[in-house]
This record gives structure tokens, sequence and C-alpha cells, in this order.
């Protein structure tokens, strides 16, 4: 397995919509077309978003979106990690910590500026997104935005 992010193109954008999760997963998840209209709308606001393909070598298997909150207000000065989905072709194949690994990578490389976290939520009935998180090092806070549970990530320890 090799995971890497791209860049949303014109050679991947209509593969990235078509990715999906299990019927029962689509409550708690947003299209990937809602992502995308969601990233424009960030972008043109000035905030940093990345939308962002998952792929193992030269398969996609996913999508991921991160934002910097600058403006956003959610976690002043922290990465976001606003959507994580493996389409479900490639659910239960171990994709989960590799994607997460890169995610970690690429924030560490401080694309909008530095961080000491990542910042995610999830709702409450989601108990396979929970257990994944809390199993990678996330942490919840206790706290609850919008019926959703925040768990953040620290960047300061290393993997």
């Amino acid at each position: 397995m090799s995971i890497c992010l791209k860049d949303i193109t014109i050679e991947n954008y209509f593969d990235v919509l078509n990715l999906e999760v299990h019927l029962n997963q689509r409550n708690f998840i947003a299209s990937n077309s809602i992502s995308l209209a969601e990233a424009y709308v960030y972008y043109k606001n000035g905030d940093f978003i990345a939308p962002l393909a998952v792929y193992d070598k030269e398969v996609l298997v996913g999508f991921v979106m991160i934002a910097y909150d600058q403006k956003i207000g959610i976690s002043k000065g922290n990465y976001l990690l606003f959507r994580f989905m493996i389409d479900k072709r490639f659910q239960g194949l171990g994709y989960f910590k590799p994607t997460m690994d890169a995610v970690i990578d690429f924030v560490r490389t401080e694309p909008a500026g530095k961080a000491t976290s990542l910042w995610l939520s999830y709702e409450p009935e989601n108990n396979q997104a929970r257990s994944c998180y809390l199993h990678y090092g996330f942490k919840e806070t206790g706290e609850v935005i919008e019926d959703e549970i925040v768990a953040i990530y620290d960047l300061t320890i290393k993997n």
C-alpha cells in the first residue's frame, strides 16, 4: 500500500465525485460534490482549503478535505479535517491508518501556517469513525459543535 494525496484536477474530478460510502454511512458525511462546493466557497472567502484525492499508487480510493482555521472560528490557528472518506469498495482493507498518516504528514508541512493540532468532529452515532480516530490518537475534547463530537490530534507528538 502506497498512499498519496493529490490535488483534484479536471482529470480526476469526476472520479472523485463518483466515490461513495456504504448506504448506512451516508448520514455521517456530506457527498463529495457538496464537499467540493463547500471548498469553493471557503476558497472564495479567502480561507485555506485543500480538497485532496486519496490514491494507492494510481488507484483512487478516497477523498479528504483539510482546512486551516484562520477565520473559520472553530479551532483558530489549527488545521481542520472537514472530510475523510474511503470509497465503499476499499473499506475494511486497511486504508484508514495510512490515509490518516498522509493527512498528518500533509498538515505537518504547514501549507497554511504553523499549528499544534488537527481538529475534527463526528456524529455521536458514528461508532466506526469514533473508534478509528480514538485508536489513531485523537482525543475527544468534551465539546460538541452542531451535534458532533469534537476530537483533537496533537501535532507536536511524533508518530
